[in-house]
């Protein structure tokens, strides 16, 4: 295989639909366009395929939603490599086409149509639910299980772990795999990161993923740094040309009454124990928890401490906005077997108390911060070795202060939440694009904290309002 000649090249090295009939078709001169979709909130890929049909593909080889596609791209590399680490490869795991998309005609002989796919972890999720008790076993092992099983999602792809610090007791009360797996994943807590409750379980092009979000942004170097500058497309500078940023926009920015409704900055837990009439309330502090948690600062060669997207300020009653734990708030009815205890009557020393008390209201704030958080789309050249959970640099220019060339607030290191591979092919050349959608819960300079200086006020005063009738006056209309 050659090296790389341009910015977001790509070689098909397969491309073949294998129909309910037995045939195999290649198509790789055929094919238009692809589209991989990957999100950490999501527990499968998806995309869609394109192809120029010429002989009525659809009707003469009977191209009905349920054929599974081999699909081969790979980002030129003097290695040769062509497995799931550096490419886009699904032989030994095909994709399941579950729709047929558009037909739209060309001339009177040829047409395109499109195939929408998934993986056969997704059809199969669909098909057949959990039923069966784990008794006291880590909730890896568990979820571990449930990919591997024969008789459930039968996977036989890459599956990326992080341990978890409590064991789980639990019965499947007849849940589709991926929903038992997810309710899992909540209650979940890291052995490595501080007891961290930001467990989720994803797919990529690489393989599943079970981890907490500590360990996403857990990384030293970012896997690549992205830097806002004009394309020259020089042949000598593919290595410079790979890291451009063809396009960006800020998608949201801070929204502060949605983050405080949200839980993210403050929340209150009452565990209310009827029985004993009795409760236990828990408190969470957005900025008082920040330096518990793993950052995308966490490391980084610009010299920053991480500072939180929001600023320390107090308002006028001498309060954050971290400080006003009412601002969302969590009830739960539970029933203990001693007065004041904090264990529910199932739980025994052989298995983890896994009480709301211990993850509910941290994960709500974390998963909250990223909502909310500093996002960015980004279009840049193609890579298939980027995936979704993967942590980017991305350098920006400054456009008011001429003193810094670059960005202090929106310059910085990214973790990617979900990603878009548009692979295009025709005129005689393959173009590979990435849509990125990446978030920044730090910022290089933390936000001024002095004082707003315009307090709340006003004159109080109070009026009643007089009927309408009382009015002496004549009637003018």
């Amino acid at each position: 295989m050659a090296d790389i000649k341009y910015a977001g090249e790509f070689i098909v090295e397969e491309c073949t639909l294998c129909t309910v009939g037995g045939l195999e078709l290649d198509l790789k001169e055929q094919l238009t366009t692809i589209s991989i979709f990957e999100d950490i909130f999501s527990n499968s890929i998806t995309g869609n395929i394109s192809f120029v049909d010429t002989n009525n593909l659809t009707a003469n080889a009977s191209i009905v939603g349920q054929e599974k596609l081999k699909l081969v791209l790979v980002t030129p590399n003097a290695d040769d490599d062509t497995s799931r680490n550096t490419a886009v490869n699904f032989t030994s795991s095909p994709l399941h086409i579950y729709q047929i998309g558009y037909t739209t005609n060309v001339t009177d002989r040829t047409k395109v149509f499109s195939l929408r796919f998934t993986t056969g972890e997704m059809i199969r999720n669909n098909r057949i639910r959990v039923a069966q008790a784990y008794e006291g076993e880590p909730a890896a092992e568990i979820i571990k299980k449930v990919v591997r099983d024969p008789e459930l999602l039968d996977s036989k792809k890459e599956f990326y772990y992080e341990e978890t610090s409590n064991l789980f007791k639990l019965i499947a009360p007849n849940q589709r795999p991926f929903d038992f797996i997810n309710n899992i994943a909540k209650k979940c807590l890291s052995k490595e990161y501080n007891f961290a409750p930001s467990f989720l379980f994803y797919e990529t092009i690489k393989g599943y993923y079970f981890r907490t979000i500590d360990s996403m942004m857990d990384r030293k170097n970012p896997r690549m740094v992205f830097r806002e500058v004009t394309p020259t497309d020089d042949p000598d500078n593919v290595g410079l040309n790979l890291t451009n940023i063809l396009d960006y926009s800020i998608q949201n920015s801070t929204d502060t009454v949605l983050q405080a409704r949200s839980g993210m900055y403050a929340s209150e837990l009452l565990l209310l124990d009827v029985y004993n009439k009795s409760y236990k309330k828990f408190e969470h502090n957005y900025l008082d928890d920040f330096e518990n948690s793993i950052h995308v600062d966490e490391y980084n060669g610009y010299g920053s401490a991480k500072a939180p997207t929001i600023s320390t300020v107090s308002d006028q009653y001498g309060n954050r906005v971290s400080d006003y734990s009412q601002t969302t708030l969590y009830v739960q009815c539970i029933e203990r077997e001693k007065t004041d205890g904090l264990f529910n009557p199932a739980w025994d020393k052989e298995v983890d108390y896994k009480g709301t008390d211990l993850w509910l209201q941290k994960r709500r704030s974390r998963l909250s911060s990223l909502e909310t958080a500093i996002t960015l789309r980004l279009k840049v050249p193609g890579n298939t070795t980027i995936q979704a959970g993967d942590l980017i640099g991305v350098i920006l220019k400054n456009q008011t202060d001429a003193d810094s060339a670059q960005d202090p607030y929106l310059t910085g290191r990214y973790l990617i939440t979900n990603l878009r591979h548009e692979f295009s092919q025709g005129q005689g050349k393959n173009t590979h694009e990435l849509h990125i959608d990446c978030v920044r819960d730090t910022v290089q300079v933390p936000y001024p904290s002095s004082g707003v200086s315009a307090p709340d006020g006003g004159n109080s005063n109070e009026e009643v309002i007089p009927r309408g009738s009382a009015d002496p006056g004549n009637i003018t209309f």
